[in-house]
């Protein structure tokens, strides 16, 4: 086991977080889950990502919380969505275990961690990806359990958003200084954040500009979560929470996706905002009340596509040429995609994936064992028939989950809050439909998927005096849900039903 310079600084800011209180360690876990192309510890050739390394202090810290334990439980109670969740992490485990063995060697798949230069299609054998991405699943699991845990009051909402806000502001200043210093031929700066043992690809450069791709491996898995964090604060901006900030972060964010070049980031946005758009037209607000700050914003919104239109109609008029390098951009990134070498490969790893459902009979060929370019495909590819199944009831639920009518998360805020959550993993969700090797959705999608569902399937139990603040997180707010600090029955949380 070896420890690197980013995996002793993640330990030292989650140590200090865990003795602070669970929002400071939640915002600690929120910005490390960003630094994807970092190896925190190495165990062999298993790499251990400054995320899951913050994710292992952050469930610490919510148990040794009263109650901490028992709220992750009731996240996962039956028709829950966690609990569609958990029994897919189930099928996940055991076929991770199962079916490589099963259908070893009976046909060819492209293998999540070839021992080749190259990628190239091998018989089916157990490998150490099985495990990795059944422990990855696991720590989707057990982020959207805990953090679902700590969600449960106004206050903690809203402690919640601002560890995401902050994670995206920590996305874009990494961005800012791995562009500034890639143009001063000073990349080597960052390599403390590129440590781990796979491929990197961070210089790449098109039509003479460098590809954002921040603290991620490269500019396609930068888009899958910056997306995301977009989607995030953009919904927040049309709630009127912070709106200021927020829509700074969700404009910044826009621009970062923009200059990424990745076809991933340009699908995902282009369906995001389309939908957004649309539904801004019809006047909806979704399941948030009308106010005059959302009028003002929705306003806006709706009013850039004929400004925009407009504008652009103009410069073409004057400079018919310019529009050249964008035509060119949206040609190659998207419409001719599928004709380059890339593109071609990632067709090739797909219909390998489908090979490898239809092989099984349906059962998938087991957590980790195929890679492909695209969820959908990953999921019947590896987890079969069982694990689609699995995973649309628990998108149902996230989705469309109806907020208990007894339940006292009242503050419109929080409701703008959980509102936007849906909106960044819905946004995450699209990237990866898009271009998604593995069926892994990351920390952050689960972190923002615990938020959007902690607060909104409990009920509130008999509430007692509150108990001296001790745990760093600030009072108890008149009348919070049960779930706040000052709930006092012994047994954890018996007014919660489903």
């Amino acid at each position: 086991m070896s420890f690197a310079l980013i995996g002793l600084i993640t330990a030292a800011a989650s140590l200090l977080a865990l003795l602070r209180s669970r929002a400071m360690m939640l915002g600690v876990l929120c910005s490390a889950a960003l630094l994807q192309a970092a190896s925190a510890m190495a165990f062999g050739s298993a790499n251990i990502t400054p995320g899951h390394l913050a994710l292992g202090f952050f469930i610490l810290a919510v148990l040794i919380r009263q109650g901490g334990l028992e709220y992750a439980y009731a996240a996962i109670q039956p028709l829950r969505p966690g609990f569609f969740l958990l029994a897919l992490s189930v099928w996940g485990l055991m076929a991770s275990f199962v079916m490589p063995r099963l259908f070893a060697g009976q046909f060819l798949v492209f293998p999540m961690n070839p021992d080749r230069k190259f990628i190239i299609e091998v018989p089916l054998f157990p490998s150490s990806a099985n495990f990795n991405q059944a422990v990855y699943f696991l720590g989707g699991l057990l982020t959207f359990a805990f953090v679902s845990s700590l969600v449960r009051t106004n206050e903690s909402m809203h402690k919640a958003a601002f560890a995401l806000i902050i994670a995206a502001i920590v996305n874009l200043v990494i961005v800012a200084f791995d562009t500034i210093s890639f143009a001063v031929g000073m990349s080597d700066m960052l390599n403390f954040l590129r440590n781990a043992d796979y491929s990197q690809l961070f210089s790449h450069q098109y039509l003479g500009i460098k590809r954002v791709t921040g603290s991620f491996p490269e500019a396609s898995s930068f888009a899958a979560t910056t997306v995301g964090l977009f989607a995030f604060n953009y919904r927040l901006w049309r709630g009127g929470f912070r709106a200021e900030l927020t829509g700074a972060v969700a404009l910044f964010s826009f621009m970062a996706l923009i200059f990424a070049f990745s076809s991933t980031g340009y699908v995902a946005l282009l369906v995001f905002l389309a939908m957004s758009y649309a539904r801004a037209l019809t006047g909806g607000q979704g399941r948030l009340r009308p106010t005059r700050v959302t009028s003002a914003n929705r306003t806006i919104f709706v009013a850039l596509g004929p400004f925009l239109a407009l504008t652009a109609a103009v410069i073409v008029a004057v400079r018919p040429d310019i529009l050249d390098p964008i035509t060119k951009t949206f040609d190659e990134s998207i419409t001719s995609k599928l004709g380059s070498a890339s593109g071609m490969e990632r067709m090739s790893w797909n219909m390998g994936g489908l090979n490898a459902f239809v092989q099984t009979f349906g059962i998938g060929a087991g957590l980790g064992s195929v890679r492909t370019s695209s969820f959908v495909v990953g999921v019947l590819a590896n987890l079969g028939i069982v694990g689609a199944a699995l995973f649309t009831a628990f998108f149902v639920q996230l989705f469309q989950g109806k907020m208990s009518k007894r339940s006292r998360l009242g503050d419109e805020d929080s409701k703008v809050i959980a509102s936007a959550a849906r909106s960044g993993c819905f946004a995450t969700l699209l990237a990866a439909m898009v271009s998604a090797s593995t069926v892994d959705l990351g920390l952050q999608f689960y972190i923002m998927a615990g938020m959007s569902c902690g607060a909104l399937f409990f009920r509130p139990g008999r509430l007692v005096q509150a108990p001296p603040e001790t745990a760093g997180d600030g009072p108890v707010e008149e009348g919070a849900p049960v779930g706040a600090r000052d709930w006092a029955q012994p047994t954890g949380p018996r007014g919660f039903q489903a």
